[in-house]
């Protein structure tokens, strides 16, 4: 799936208004077809990424149970739910 141009230009408005800093670190054409192929909100996408970075951070975090689990039901998982 392909974002159209509105989209991305959504997901780069998203991005600086939202993730200032690391905006720039992030294409809003990625962005845009990410959050569009799987199904869900810029909020829930940045959620999700964020949780996934964090994973390594002492906690067990499994990005395909992640996926599955979480963003299957429409909702950002867990990262405790998940063991």
């Amino acid at each position: 799936m392909t974002a159209t141009p509105p989209e991305v230009r959504a997901a780069r408005s998203y991005l600086r208004s939202t993730l200032q800093a690391g905006s720039q670190d992030i294409s809003p054409r990625k962005f845009a077809n990410a959050a569009k192929e799987l199904d869900v909100s810029f909020d829930q996408l940045a959620d999700l990424l964020a949780r996934l970075y964090a994973g390594g951070q002492g906690e067990y975090f499994d990005r395909e149970q992640a996926l599955e689990q979480g963003l299957a039901n429409g909702a950002s998982p867990e990262p405790g739910a998940i063991e």
